[in-house]
């Protein structure tokens, strides 16, 4: 009965363990995401770059580098079906538009601003006008604003969609997400799609400014990634490059003999 009674007990905590464990790693980005806003250092923090950030947003929207004045920017880009919209999602806490094919149709800005609220506030302008939503209806007012700039379909425009996102515990950054790279085109879609998106992705990552956020999924020959390539064009030492790998658990057998090779 003692026997027994060690090996409930030790089927019990093996268990707990498991479930702890489990909990940790699903809240482990939530973690890194969510500082402790009241932390003297980070209230420094925001109190000297948050201002910054404001005044950058602020010209962003003046469209003032259509007069060649570059600003800094982090700028997501990716395969098609790499994983972007997983990345943002974990970083906004929003969900994003998914399905078959190319989601993201124009530049999306998203503005992301800590705010002790207790609701999130999320606004779109495009076009001239700024529509208000929330969590549960983004994902389709991002849908309807993206066919009232690019028309109905699957083209693309270069004309950008900006979000913001108030919310108490995302990071204070802006990031701009833009269409997934794909070289045969879908049904609905131009003939020269990938020049269009190769264009757009050219014009926002070629500026030295910009921090090239390049996501590449696990289960692709990086030898062969459209994405590092266009990277690698602009900035050849790869000082102002981050790669965020996805679906990792997907990976194939020496995938990270491979990865460790590339850095």
């Amino acid at each position: 009965m003692a026997g027994g009674g060690k090996h409930n007990n030790a089927s019990a905590f093996k268990k707990k363990s498991s479930t702890v464990t489990q909990h940790e790693e699903e809240n482990s980005l939530a973690l890194v995401l969510r500082p402790v806003q009241d932390a003297p250092i980070i209230s420094s923090y925001n109190d000297r770059i948050c201002p910054l950030l404001d005044a950058v947003d602020k010209l962003r929207h003046l469209m003032i580098t259509r007069e060649g004045i570059q600003l800094p920017t982090i700028v997501v880009v990716g395969d098609q079906s790499s994983g972007k919209s997983s990345v943002l999602e974990s970083l906004a806490g929003i969900n994003l538009p998914r399905g078959q094919g190319i989601c993201t149709r124009v530049p999306l800005i998203m503005r992301l601003q800590h705010k002790s609220i207790p609701q999130p506030e999320l606004f779109l302008e495009f076009n001239g006008k700024v529509v208000q939503t929330d969590e549960e209806h983004v994902s389709e007012a991002i849908n309807l604003a993206t066919d009232e700039i690019a028309g109905l379909g699957k083209g693309i425009s270069n004309t950008p969609l900006t979000m913001e996102v108030r919310k108490n515990g995302v990071p204070d950054l802006t990031m701009v997400d833009l269409p997934g790279i794909t070289r045969v085109p879908e049904h609905g879609q131009p003939d020269n799609i990938y020049d269009q998106i190769r264009e757009i992705i050219m014009e926002y990552i070629t500026p030295e400014e910009s921090i090239i956020l390049n996501v590449l999924s696990a289960t692709v020959d990086f030898t062969t990634c459209e994405s590092i390539r266009m990277s690698q064009m602009v900035d050849k030492t790869g000082e102002r490059t981050l790669a965020v790998v996805t679906k990792s658990d997907k990976a194939p057998e020496g995938f990270l003999r491979r990865l460790l090779l590339m850095m």
